[in-house]
C-alpha cells in the first residue's frame, strides 16, 4: 500500500468513526463537541503514525519527474521484512534496489471544528 493511501484511509476512518460515535452517543455524552454552552472547546490533537516503509529505486520504480529523480514509497505489510531495516535486491529486476526504513510522524487534527 502506498504511504499516501495509508494516511488518507486512516484519517478518513478515524473521522468516520468519531462521527458515528458522536451520533450514537448523543443522549449519553458529547464527543468532539466544538462548542459547549456557546463556548468553543475544539482543541488540536495529533494522530501519530509509526510505520515501516520500503523505498524502491531503479529502472522498475515509478518516476516522479522527467529528470529521472523518483522512486516509490510503500508501507510494509505485516509479515513483510519484520520491521528490520536494510537493503534488499528486487528479484524481478536486477537493476532495482529496495531500502526499508521506519518513520514516525504526527498529523494535527481538530475534532469537532467547523470550517
Amino acid at each position: 500500500m502506498r504511504l499516501s493511501k495509508l494516511i488518507e484511509e486512516t484519517l478518513s476512518e478515524i473521522a468516520l468513526g468519531v462521527k458515528v460515535a458522536k451520533e450514537n452517543s448523543r443522549s449519553l455524552l458529547v464527543i468532539a463537541p466544538g462548542t459547549v454552552g456557546g463556548r468553543i472547546v475544539a482543541e488540536i490533537s495529533y494522530i501519530e503514525f509509526d510505520v515501516s516503509i520500503v523505498v524502491a529505486e531503479g529502472s522498475g520504480a515509478n518516476r516522479s519527474d522527467e529528470k529521472g529523480v523518483g522512486g516509490e514509497i510503500r508501507v510494509l505489510s505485516i509479515g513483510g521484512i519484520g520491521g528490520k531495516t536494510g537493503t534488499k535486491r528486487d528479484e524481478t529486476s536486477s537493476s532495482s534496489l529496495q531500502l526499508s526504513h521506519r518513520i514516525s510522524f504526527k498529523v494535527p487534527v481538530c475534532m469537532g471544528a467547523e470550517y
